[in-house]
């Protein structure tokens, strides 16, 4: 009778936590996929990512002080699940070349998709610093000030690998579309009659 008193209290206390976790977590959960999808460039990589997340941050989920870092507890958790897979990917297999992700098309025109898989490329191809910082700015909407909390640096380097990122993302684009340009032109002169 008194195992039976102690497994309906960790029943209770589990679907405490349960509904504390999906309360806080269904507010971001938006925020979290389009990170795991952008970092991973996949939709399934991405998926995995959010399951591992999720995972973890469940099971240290008693080590949150605080219900408003809840963002940045599991932002800091998905970004060492992602590190911890880019990792296994070394060892069992070259992550093959990073797809754009599966986010909500706002138009089915080609010029768009085209757009946003150069987008997808060129910020996966920034160093870590930058791509991290611009994803949590750009597309998680953190402030500069809780960017730098979470990274434990000042303000001012925040703004400067935003810059610095920004400024690459801009040549890296400029450098892609010149050489699809190149192509393009290229194949018009060689299918044109003589």
């Amino acid at each position: 009778m008194v195992l039976y008193l102690k497994q309906g209290n960790t029943v209770n206390t589990n679907s405490q936590k349960i509904s504390e976790f999906m309360k806080l977590y269904k507010p971001v959960q938006h925020r979290l996929s389009a990170y795991c999808r952008v970092v991973t460039g996949s939709e399934e990589k991405a998926q995995d990512l959010i399951q591992d997340t999720l995972a973890a941050a469940f099971e240290g989920f008693h080590k949150l002080r605080d219900s408003e870092s809840f963002l940045f507890f599991l932002f800091g958790i998905a970004r060492n699940c992602h590190l911890k897979q880019q990792r296994r990917w070394k060892f069992f297999g070259k992550q093959s070349d990073i797809r754009p992700a599966n986010i909500e098309v706002l138009s089915d025109s080609v010029e768009m998709n085209y757009d946003y898989e150069l987008m997808h490329k060129s910020i996966a191809s920034l160093n870590a610093g930058q791509r991290e910082v611009i994803l949590m700015f750009h597309i998680m909407g953190f402030s500069i000030k809780e960017i730098a909390e979470n990274f434990t640096i000042t303000e001012a380097a925040v703004k400067n690998r935003l810059m610095r990122g920004r400024e690459k993302l801009r040549e890296l684009i400029a450098d892609k579309e010149s050489l699809l340009i190149k192509r393009i032109s290229a194949n018009n002169f060689n299918t044109q009659p003589k």
